[in-house]
């Protein structure tokens, strides 16, 4: 009888388990994660602040539009009969503003290290994305490991059931066991229906980070079982410091700053302004010219070029300071994720080598002396539970690995799924 019962149950996992396979296409996430970096509206809108930064560049290193007038001179009073002034006093002038040497290349130079901060911020936002969409997959697939264990779970204790009515018939177990037995049932029965409305939100979740509609179906996550990543603490942070967006932002904010200091500096010499200037437009012959050259006198400077220099020089140690701030958070975040991956890692090895094996052995036994009336109903049940919980909270450790490593690589800023032990 209980190598009967037994059987039954494997039977019913094996069919579960076929019809969840079939149920739904696999989600791959490599290709979820090329669909957001295409589709995703952040990523996109930090994409055209980029292209937009860089367009700036040319413009900050031009000249300023020059000024064309037409003047009269000598108009006479009470009329505005420009025919009536001699053809000397007809002219047209042209101005252009010329900055002192140095000035438009440094504007240029800002207007560059400007760009490749937007280029940061562009990959910084990809990462950011990239980490939880990576997120909402693993989220979606701890979702569906809880309803495949609460099935097995559930399909265990009506094969259970089943054998506590025979007992119960023949008066070998109480009213009172075979009710917790149905009580169980109908837990985990709940249970199951609220974990399949949690999907919906995940997977609305999900699809609103690839820019799709909020009800698009999706097929089922996989996650390859397995914990190899270990890397030299040094390395990661090495890394950090060369790829991190964040960090390269503050770095460029230095730059910037510098060229700024650079630029102020400068507001100490005077700017030009050209001109010249046509007689005689009119009179059908090339008359006399005029030239003008004007500078701008920087005569307020200890209260306006002096503070300027002041000011850029309070930026750039302000950049160096955060910049230095962003390092140590930088590392610390490294350090934290590196530890929880570890950790993560030691609990799924115990899980899967240690814990697990044993209770299956432990139910099994279980099940084989209920069924043959020598077995502890609560003992069994006891059993049961511990399976699921440890199997459980191996498909947590798993998860919360996949997503520490996840976490890291966002901090770090480069993908470590290769870099194997």
């Amino acid at each position: 009888m209980a190598r009967k019962v037994f059987i039954i149950f494997l039977a019913a996992v094996s069919l579960f388990n076929t019809a969840l396979l079939y149920s739904a296409e696999p989600l791959d996430l490599g290709g979820l994660i090329k669909e957001a970096k295409e589709n995703n509206p952040e990523i996109l809108a930090a994409k055209s602040r980029y292209i937009a930064a860089k367009a700036r560049i040319p413009q900050a290193k031009s000249l300023e539009n020059p000024s064309i007038g037409f003047t009269s001179e000598k108009i006479p009073r009470g009329t505005l009969k420009l025919n009536k002034t001699m053809a000397e006093d007809r002219m047209l002038s042209i101005n252009q503003a010329i900055p002192w040497f140095g000035k438009l290349s440094l504007k240029g130079k800002i207007a560059l290290v400007e760009s490749q901060m937007f280029a940061a911020e562009y990959k910084q936002k990809e990462l950011v994305v990239i980490n939880a969409v990576k997120n909402a997959y693993y989220d979606l697939f701890m979702n569906n490991k809880e309803i495949e264990l609460n099935e097995q779970s559930l399909t265990l204790l009506k094969s259970i059931t089943k054998a506590a009515e025979v007992k119960y018939a023949v008066g070998e177990m109480t009213q009172e066991e075979l009710f917790k037995l149905n009580l169980e049932i109908a837990r985990l029965s709940n249970v199951i229906i609220n974990l399949r409305e949690e999907r919906k939100v995940k997977e609305t979740r999900l699809n609103t980070l690839l820019n799709r509609g909020p009800e698009a179906t999706l097929g089922m996550p996989d996650l390859a079982e397995e914990a190899y990543f270990h890397q030299e603490i040094k390395s990661l942070y090495q890394a950090t410091l060369l790829n991190q967006p964040e960090l390269i932002i503050f770095s460029y904010a230095i730059e910037k700053n510098r060229y700024a200091k650079s630029l102020a500096k400068r507001s100490f010499f005077p700017d030009m302004m050209t001109g010249i200037v046509q007689r005689g437009i009119t009179a059908g012959t090339i008359g006399p010219w005029d030239l003008m050259l004007s500078f701008t006198v920087p005569l307020w400077f200890w209260t306006k070029q002096r503070y300027e220099v002041k000011e850029a020089i309070a930026n750039l140690e302000e950049a160096e300071a955060a910049y230095k701030a962003m390092q140590n958070k930088a590392f610390s975040e490294t350090k934290d994720l590196a530890t929880r991956i570890e950790i993560a890692k030691n609990r799924i090895n115990l899980s899967k080598t240690n814990l697990i094996p044993i209770l299956e052995s432990s139910i099994a036994s279980s099940l084989a002396a209920f069924s043959s009336g020598k077995g502890d109903f609560m003992l069994l049940l006891d059993n049961q539970r511990s399976l699921i919980e440890t199997k459980m909270e191996y498909y947590k450790a798993l998860v919360e690995y996949n997503m520490n490593l996840a976490d890291l690589e966002r901090t770090v800023g480069i993908d470590l799924r290769e870099v194997k032990k």
